[in-house]
């Protein structure tokens, strides 16, 4: 009784869509898990570069650094991109936050971990959103 008042409701289109996803449901759902996995596999890889970029700018976590020091600190080292891309098996990479993946390539990681967006990271404050291409 629910259920043919609920296909009512959807129309002719809806419910051509209803069946569809009936019988591909499995398909469906486990595209759906795949690709969460996926995400978090590449939220991952994120992190194990942010703590490598951090290695390399010998940053402690609990150390404070202001704003003009840690500019210069990133403006002066140069990163091992290729480094970086190895740091986690995961051949994929995906801001927090966001669930688009894309290849971890130095091109990426370079647009990622931008002199810009590396300074709103490890300052923990964003200053402008039409600053920063997180």
């Amino acid at each position: 009784m629910i259920r043919a008042f609920i296909e009512s409701l959807l129309g002719e289109f809806g419910r051509a869509v209803y069946f569809f996803y009936q019988e591909n449901s499995l398909f469906i759902n486990g595209f759906i898990i795949l690709y969460g996995l996926c995400v978090f596999f590449a939220h991952r890889s994120f992190y194990a570069a942010y703590e490598e970029i951090k290695k390399e700018l010998k940053i402690e976590n609990d150390k404070v650094i202001g704003k003009e020091k840690l500019t210069t600190l990133i403006q002066n080292t140069e990163f091992q991109w290729d480094l970086l891309k190895t740091k986690y098996w995961f051949p994929c990479i995906a801001i927090p936050g966001k669930i688009a993946l894309h290849c971890k390539t130095k091109a990426t990681l370079q647009k990622i971990f931008s002199p810009n967006n590396l300074l709103i990271l490890l300052t923990g404050k964003v200053q402008d959103k039409h600053d920063s291409n997180l």
